[in-house]
């Protein structure tokens, strides 16, 4: 039997704000929640909600900055994960699939 752990895993994977984030955070380096809202174009409350997530499964780091939280990509586990992601999708799901073409970012 497979922990639950790994639905919360895909589960926080898989939706495409976070998903979003975490590539503007891979490509773009630590950045606070007014950057990342500028950059993704989400509202801040959804930017705020979807940082909560993705903190909760290390997928991004906190550090306090003054008054300011800047949130960094997990360069351990996280960065390599989506490097091998967009290898895959790449290579294999955009030859079959248009809608696997769409960019994130």
């Amino acid at each position: 039997m497979i922990d639950s752990s790994y639905d919360r895993f895909f589960t926080t994977l898989g939706n495409k704000n976070r998903l979003a984030i975490i590539h503007y955070l891979a490509k773009y380096g630590p950045k606070n929640v007014s950057q990342i809202v500028d950059a993704t174009k989400l509202e801040q409350t959804a930017v705020s909600h979807n940082l909560k997530m993705l903190l909760s499964c290390q997928f991004v780091h906190l550090t306090p900055n003054g008054k300011r939280r800047v949130y960094s990509i997990n360069e351990e586990t996280i960065k390599p994960l989506l490097t091998l992601m967009d290898k895959h999708v790449s290579e294999f799901c955009k030859k079959t699939c248009d809608k696997c073409a769409v960019s994130i970012l």
